[in-house]
């Protein structure tokens, strides 16, 4: 196993499967329901550090664990945001976001790190979204936060 020095630490690197052995992981965590408050405790990110060590025999830390659920965050932003794009299809089926070629070569040239996430399967997407994800309300029930502010002005209004 590679050790690495307090005074010259160097970048851990994920690789797919580390990834997805850690979405699998805390995906079980809140299963359990050990996320309070939608974040997990401490004890879940050294269980799962100490799972990536021993499974790929590498050096990880509680640290690295934190750091690569941030960058998974942004990764789940950037796929709700593309899903809800008017130029852009859901696949349900391949858990793929789908577009166009023209609006695809426009797209990804304007937006050059988006590319990973279009016209290719996502994977885990569904423990990306147990783990990371936000509690979205879609369909005929949903309401915007503008819906529930022109509801509560109007119940303010109908109480003067």
């Amino acid at each position: 196993m590679k050790e690495v020095s307090e005074d010259k630490k160097t970048q851990f690197r994920w690789f797919k499967p580390m990834s997805k052995e850690l979405l699998k992981f805390l995906a079980d965590e809140v299963r359990k329901e050990n996320r309070p408050n939608n974040t997990f405790n401490f004890s879940s990110f050294v269980a799962v550090a100490d799972t990536i060590s021993k499974k790929f025999n590498v050096k990880c830390l509680p640290d690295h664990v934190d750091n690569h659920l941030r960058t998974m965050k942004t990764a789940r932003g950037i796929i709700a945001k593309l899903r809800n794009q008017s130029s852009c299809g859901w696949d349900e089926n391949m858990r793929m976001i789908r577009m166009s070629p023209d609006v695809y070569n426009t797209y990804v040239e304007a937006n050059p790190t988006h590319e990973k996430y279009l016209n290719k399967k996502i994977d885990m997407y569904d423990e990306m979204a147990t783990v990371v994800g936000k509690d979205i309300a879609r369909g005929s029930g949903a309401k915007s936060f503008d819906d529930v502010e022109i509801q509560s002005l109007g119940a303010a209004n109908q109480l003067k």
